[in-house]
């Protein structure tokens, strides 16, 4: 119970300014030394969140300076929970302790909740920095003996976090059960319900989520498809109104584009297997025991964008039998599949009612306040247009705020040119309103970076003249762009609308367009060897060639590329001999290496051409041991050979 002190303090901080509760941007911050925890704990723990879709921020930078960024703190600040990973080696980290500083800060302020997971540490020695913990935090009370004042606050906030009530490793059976008791406890401090799901998602679904909860409560619906525009966001809402009705419950999102991964599919069931049985690799009795528990409780599973029966089949083998009191929703873009599912019932998205759909388009071209009366007329000239589309009306109406009563004229007029309801044509107004650097980092992300980590994009496409940073940032407010756990996406059509402003650059010709990504015509390509230096991406397929061979000089044809990715969809097909070739090739390009003295290098000539663009080379396929001991291009960003001993972040001469 708290104390009346406690309730003054906080009537006190209520009535400054300086302590309103921030707009919440994420639901749960993580706080951990990644030495510690990245690779396993931690890695873990936020898929069980995700299965959730429960909003993480995890802090992915592998390298820290000194000083904490402004946005970690504003990352923090406008965080619901935050949860801090107690490890052995945290003390040792000065930014670990910068963080946990600033979260005692909000807890006590904005009351935010924190709760503390002793990973492998007593939680006395956290509080009175004994022990292994202790030895940590001694080494880093030796750098900073001159700052007495801070090495005290974080004394003192080390000890206020472990006094609250957590979660001790010990006392788990394992750290599947854990992970699984955490989300659970997070899930609950959430309190799922309509209020809390952001208002720009509930205009015009509040019906629509009545009426799949009603489906859902008959008996003669235990497996709903949802078909249509806008049938992921349903599915969302759906999820986190209902997900309190059910024992268990997971969101399995993607399924379309992640079993198109090498692997994708042995990959899902793997993550799906251990957030739902404990055990990525299900054929033990500890999982057959799992099994075999979850089939008596009542379970909601929402499959996202399933494109074929395989998907479904395979993820399901997880789970086994269900209950019958366990639901299902799918969601998909074509009905066909749904009826192969075998669903009891598929609803169809509908446009939104004009009321609907004017309140979507304000909240997005006003910011939730009463449109102007110069801009009534012209908001209802857009809603009728744009006929009750969802995407379109938020990508507009971002594209439309704060802009002139010209501008707004203008863009109808560009509207009113196209046949009625061309969802690609209201799309590309928003693009139209966007920068040159803004319109290259929005097609980069659509014909080569979708679904990537937010700062491994930046790292790639950031240049001299160029702060993705801050173009991500805008592409975010446009809705052209989203993120979730720091991982970049788009909607479909806005995909579909990036490449066919490439496929528009040549229609007649592959080789003259900027990026590129259909396997048959990048194969023609390199056969003939028709590349031009437009290309500044090459994503291929190698699973879709039966072979593929490369001339050296086709690459020094292409100075501007900077995105090259070698990648196989197809699980377990060989990877044939002639790609070890096609690997050598490319590493002959990559050397760099200027001397013409005749030395053959994998059967090629040495390249005299001195290549200083490329930021990411991926090549999934063939098992090299090694790089050459020279190899070295000077921006290489990243290097990734997922089947060789060869991964690692490539920082050239980046700072």
């Amino acid at each position: 119970m708290r104390s009346t002190s406690h309730h003054l303090q906080q009537l006190m901080a209520s009535s400054s300014s300086s302590s309103i509760t921030p707009e919440l941007e994420h639901e749960v911050f993580f706080s951990f030394r990644g030495e510690d925890t990245r690779q396993n704990f931690i890695s873990h723990l936020n898929e069980a969140f995700c299965q959730k879709k429960i909003k993480t921020f995890i802090d992915d930078k592998l390298n820290r300076g000194e000083e904490i960024s402004p946005s970690l703190l504003k990352a923090i600040e406008h965080s619901k929970i935050s949860v801090i990973i107690f490890s052995k080696g945290y003390a040792s980290s000065r930014w670990c302790l910068k963080e946990l500083e600033e979260i005692v800060k909000c807890k006590n302020t904005y009351d935010q909740i924190v709760i503390p997971v002793f990973y492998d540490v007593d939680p006395s020695d956290v509080r009175n920095q004994t022990g292994d913990f202790g030895k940590a935090f001694a080494e880093l009370e030796k750098r900073f003996m001159d700052d007495s004042e801070m090495l005290q606050r974080w004394r003192t906030a080390l000890r206020d976090a472990a006094n609250i009530s957590g979660y001790d490793s010990k006392n788990s059976r394992n750290e599947a059960t854990l992970i699984k008791d955490l989300v659970n406890d997070v899930w609950k401090k959430l309190d799922y319900n309509s209020s809390v799901i952001p208002s720009k998602y509930l205009v015009g679904l509040e019906s629509l989520i009545k009426e799949i909860e009603n489906l859902l409560c008959s008996k003669g619906v235990c497996k709903l498809g949802i078909w249509g525009i806008g049938k992921t966001t349903l599915a969302d809402a759906a999820f986190k109104k209902l997900s309190k009705q059910f024992e268990e419950s997971y969101f399995i999102p993607n399924i379309r584009e992640e079993s198109e991964k090498r692997r994708g599919l042995n990959d899902l069931c793997q993550k799906l297997s251990f957030a739902v049985l404990g055990d990525e690799h299900p054929n033990n009795r500890f999982t057959f025991t799992r099994r075999s528990f979850i089939s008596k409780k009542k379970v909601l599973i929402v499959f996202d964008d399933v494109t074929n029966l395989n998907q479904m089949q395979c993820l399901m083998a997880v789970f086994g039998e269900l209950d019958s009191y366990s639901r299902i929703i799918i969601t998909s873009r074509d009905k066909h599949v749904l009826r192969n599912c075998e669903v009891d019932h598929i609803h169809e998205m509908t446009k939104l009612s004009p009321d609907d759909a004017f309140k979507l388009f304000s909240l997005h071209a006003f910011r939730g306040n009463p449109p102007i009366e110069d801009y009534i007329k012209l908001s209802s000239e857009v809603v009728d247009y744009v006929e009750g589309l969802p995407l379109a009306l938020e990508v507009l109406g971002s594209f439309l705020f704060t802009r002139t009563k010209r501008e707004w004229e203008s863009a109808l007029e560009n509207l009113k040119t196209s046949p009625p309801v061309d969802v690609q044509k209201v799309l590309k107004i928003s693009y139209e309103g966007l920068d040159d650097k803004q319109k290259c980092v929005f097609l980069d992300i659509a014909c080569s970076c979708k679904g990537c980590k937010r700062d491994f994009v930046q790292a790639i496409l950031n240049d001299h003249d160029l702060d993705a940073h801050i173009c991500i940032n805008v592409l975010i407010e446009r809705c052209l762009i989203t993120t979730s756990s720091d991982t970049i996406t788009m909607h479909d059509l806005l995909e579909e609308m990036g490449r066919e402003i490439v496929r528009q650059e040549s229609i007649d010709n592959p080789g003259k367009r900027s990026r590129l990504w259909h396997h048959d015509e990048i194969f023609l390509l390199f056969k003939n060897n028709t590349v031009t230096r437009a290309i500044r991406s090459i994503c291929l397929d190698m699973s879709k060639v039966e072979e593929l061979h490369l001339n050296p000089e086709a690459f020094n044809k292409m100075p501007n590329l900077r995105f090259l990715k070698f990648y196989w969809s197809e699980h377990g097909k060989k990877v044939p001999e002639s790609d070890s070739s096609t690997f050598r090739c490319i590493l002959s390009w990559l050397k760099r290496e200027n001397s013409n003295d005749g030395k053959k290098v994998h059967g090629f000539e040495k390249l005299k051409f001195d290549f200083y663009g490329l930021r990411y080379f991926c090549f999934d396929g063939y098992p090299a041991k090694s790089l050459p001991p020279n190899f070295n291009p000077k921006n290489l960003v990243a290097l990734y050979m997922p089947n060789s001993k060869v991964k690692k972040l490539w920082t050239g001469n980046q700072d």
